[in-house]
């Protein structure tokens, strides 16, 4: 049963949410050594992140019973009235914790909270507006991570490569059980390709020589996921490759363990992910 929970909560992407709030976090500290804000930063993402999948699966719950029937839900390993009562512990949570860390990261967790649930309520099943939202929730991660300094129109370089990127793994989610996927696929490589040409633009703006070795794995890890024929496989390599983009950003601003030990995040990620579908 505890596995249920686990997979419900999609345990190895929450790496990659950690990864995202991580560049702000790395930012801040390079102006504040003294900063000490990393635990309550991590939970916060963390069940933002666990209770955005959990009211995923709650308000799929019809579709997956036709589609996913093995999910925790729809196979009735977890009651739905369980998963609706921890999605909304999980989010109560974010927020007590994200007050800790200060009132502009208490209003962008109360922002993503908002999001989160008007996305499961409304959004996801207009497809546009789904995927763009998707890709907002992301950038708002990373921004929660700054936000520990305050919020500045300069972070906005930041958050856009992966909110690009973003965009191109949930055209293939969205559509993942459609017959043709052709244009959706092409969709999805024009957009990595567009995602490894903005990040470069960055680094050559921050040159920083460590962070061509991360952008030299982040492209061929998100370049590699296009040759897979399962289209889960591909979803899931272009996941877990976010935290490689983000230690790229990361490399801009601290010396380069730092973004070694945040790029190593994609180990435990993936060997979870063995056991645990991540999509």
């Amino acid at each position: 049963m505890f596995k249920e929970y686990l997979q419900l909560v999609r345990l190895p992407g929450i790496f990659t949410a950690f990864s995202n709030v991580l560049i702000g976090y790395f930012f801040s500290l390079s102006f504040n050594s003294e900063i000490v804000f990393l635990p309550y930063l991590l939970v916060t993402s963390g069940m933002l992140f666990c209770s955005g999948m959990i009211f995923n699966d709650y308000f799929d719950y019809n579709l997956d019973k036709k589609q996913r029937s093995f999910r925790p839900l729809p196979s009735g390993k977890i009651s739905k009235q369980n998963a609706l009562l921890i999605g909304f512990i999980f989010l109560i949570l974010a927020n007590i914790s994200a007050s800790f860390l200060g009132f502009d990261s208490l209003i962008i967790s109360l922002i993503l909270s908002c999001i989160i649930l008007f996305y499961n309520l409304k959004l996801k099943s207009i497809s546009f507006l789904g995927i763009f939202n998707l890709s907002l929730i992301r950038m708002l991660n990373i921004l929660l991570g700054f936000s520990i300094i305050g919020i500045s129109f300069e972070f906005i370089q930041y958050l856009l490569p992966l909110g690009i990127f973003v965009v191109g793994i949930s055209i293939l989610a969205k559509n993942e059980i459609k017959s043709n996927l052709v244009i959706y696929k092409k969709l999805n490589k024009i957009i990595i390709i567009i995602t490894i040409a903005s990040v470069s633009i960055l680094v050559i703006n921050n040159f920083q020589f460590e962070s061509l070795l991360f952008l030299g794995l982040f492209s061929f890890l998100s370049v590699y996921s296009l040759f897979f024929k399962k289209i889960q496989n591909q979803i899931t390599v272009q996941l877990l490759s976010i935290i490689l983009l983000d230690s790229i950003l990361i490399s801009f601003f601290v010396p380069l363990e730092f973004s070694i030990l945040v790029s190593l995040l994609i180990l435990p990620a993936y060997v979870i992910s063995k056991k645990l579908y991540l999509t």
